[in-house]
């Protein structure tokens, strides 16, 4: 026991970054540590946030009782598809294999030690989700305090089936990876095949959704059509009282429909997955003894996990390993290329090395794709046709161009070079030309992404030649921008000292900050859904006029930038 408590405590220690913050002597350090947590803090609020204002929504319509359901399985999905891509490279990582094998370690120690990692991961992100949810829930159904009391014990346990599930998927992935020559291409392939079997699901629980409600509201609809056709020289000589009582009435009449119609597709999703809304109930009482029962299925599945890869934990490590596999050199004509030429190959090479650089910023650009897809079976207007002044295809163009923000390759691309960052700074080359590379590689790769989405929104949305245009330049106008400003972030919180991939990908300032060029995207965005149609039309130009103003800025200060500061 002491062997588990010794490595989960070092599993546990840096989380975040939280132990260097805490005793670092560096003041550069110590920033750049803070930057990485005020930029995780703000994520975690906007997912609060959004959390709170979908139960809010739901609790409006008379849902509250059906938000506990919901959000166990909100959380469940979240975690679980999270978790299944980082367990291959957290529970099976190579590079202290060879130092754990020679120490008097057992394999179920360090099995149950990177769980446990694995395990607080999914326990921030499920508090994340279900807290805001259950506390909205308690307030509008008027629960007592032993609603509240059990929430905690909620939040500790539902992480736990999860974890052992996302365990069994990383050593299948892992697995069918080792089996392959090109490893990183079949890691990048099952992580796309992931996310999109995410997006089908989330699609198609969508249309269930629309089409649930779809028959009632448009009776509703052609009722009050036909009431306010057969009615309209009447309302004429209402006074003003009487026309807003008319006004809230048919608000109430609106309401009760989008309710019903909401009701019905959360009773098709319970009766689809029974086990969600047996706990979601068990919250909601709360019944502590299917709570109870919950968790004791959770610890079997989770103790047999641990026992069963822990046995056997070092043997499938080793069979797992990564084996580089070389094909005979043969000479062949020299070819001269350019010096940028050279180096976009370069930064090509490095990029595509790498699974984790490529999954996690390969996420972007498939969102973008995949919602362009999705926008032909769910129509932006429905949510808010109530609202006139709301005009959710206005946002759009914001929208998908803050899925290129995310995530860019460009936020990693110095740190990546690590401890060889000594060899381009050693050749006859000049700032801009090393960093010039770097930039062109991301356009370089974004643009087929780009094409591909703006030929798919040419079928999938209808809208006027005035909004169409919009919708080529916003997210042309931001790939730039999200390039520039994850170059600009890396020069600025620089990692070359690692020893795994996956502490400058997922875990350095550049990576987590470059979050918030997406955000600086959307932001317009809220604007131009409220604004008539002429004045959006000149908010998008001049928009586009401020994000191409702001890149040459960039570019100006990344091309000037000293890179003997990243040396020292």
């Amino acid at each position: 026991m002491k062997e588990f408590r010794v490595l989960a405590r070092l599993e546990l220690i840096n989380l975040f970054g939280l132990n260097t913050y805490r005793h670092t002597k560096d003041p550069k350090e110590k920033k750049k540590k803070l930057a990485l947590l005020i930029a995780l803090g703000f994520v975690g609020v906007v997912l609060m946030g959004y959390a709170g204002g979908t139960a809010y929504a739901l609790a409006g319509f008379g849902l509250a009782d059906k938000i506990p359901m919901m959000y166990v399985l909100l959380a469940f999905a979240l975690q679980l598809g999270l978790g299944a891509m980082k367990a291959k490279s957290l529970i099976y990582r190579e590079t202290d294999l060879e130092l754990l094998t020679a120490l008097p370690l057992r394999g179920t120690h360090v099995a149950a030690a990177r769980m446990v990692r694995l395990y607080v991961d999914g326990l921030i992100l499920t508090t994340l989700v279900l807290l805001p949810g259950m506390i909205i829930c308690g307030i509008y159904t008027g629960a007592g305090l032993l609603f509240y009391v059990g929430i905690l014990p909620a939040l500790l346990i539902l992480p736990i089936l999860p974890v052992a599930i996302s365990a069994w998927v990383g050593i299948l992935f892992a697995a069918i990876i080792a089996r392959f020559r090109h490893k990183v291409l079949a890691e990048v392939i099952l992580v796309v095949i992931l996310m999109i079997g995410m997006l089908v699901v989330s699609a198609a629980f969508s249309t269930n959704t629309m089409s649930a409600g779809g028959d009632d509201k448009a009776a509703s609809s052609s009722t009050v059509s036909t009431a306010d056709r057969s009615t309209e020289n009447a309302t004429e000589e209402l006074t003003k009282e009487e026309k807003e009582a008319e006004r809230r009435a048919e608000n109430e009449r609106i309401k009760a429909k989008l309710s019903a119609a909401a009701k019905d597709a959360l009773q098709s999703l319970e009766s689809a997955c029974p086990p969600a809304g047996i706990l979601g109930e068990g919250l909601q009482k709360p019944d502590f003894l299917v709570l109870l029962i919950y968790l004791l299925i959770s610890l079997v599945f989770f103790v047999i996990t641990v026992f069963v890869l822990g046995r056997n934990f070092f043997a499938i490590s080793a069979r797992l390993r990564t084996v580089s596999r070389h094909r005979e050199y043969q000479m062949e004509a020299l070819k001269e290329q350019s010096v940028m030429k050279a180096l976009v190959k370069k930064e090509a090479a490095r990029y595509f090395s790498s699974g984790i650089y490529v999954v996690n910023t390969i996420v972007g650009p498939i969102l973008a794709i995949g919602f362009a897809v999705a926008l032909a079976f769910i129509d932006l207007s429905k949510p808010v046709k109530d609202l006139p002044m709301v005009h959710m295809e206005s946002a759009l163009p914001y929208l998908l161009g803050g899925f290129f923000s995310m995530f860019s390759i460009s936020s990693c691309s110095i740190s990546m070079e690590g401890k060889n960052w000594w060899i381009p700074r050693s050749l006859p080359l000049s700032t801009r030309e090393i960093l010039g590379a770097k930039a062109l590689f991301n356009l370089i790769f974004l643009a087929p992404v780009y094409c591909l989405m703006e030929v798919i929104l040419m079928f999938t949305v209808r809208v006027s030649l005035a909004d169409r245009l919009w919708l080529l330049l916003v997210p042309l106008a931001g790939i730039p921008f999200s390039v520039l400003f994850g170059l600009f972030l890396n020069l600025k919180f620089p990692k070359l000292h690692w020893e795994n991939a996956t502490e400058v990908v997922k875990q350095s300032a550049a990576s987590g900050l470059s979050l918030l060029g997406g955000f600086a995207i959307l932001l317009p965005g809220v604007g131009a859904m409220v604004l008539p149609d002429g004045y959006r039309h000149l908010l998008n130009p001049v928009m586009i006029l401020v994000i191409a103003g702001v890149s040459w800025l960039l570019y100006r200060k990344v091309m000037s930038f000293p890179l003997e500061k990243l040396e020292s």
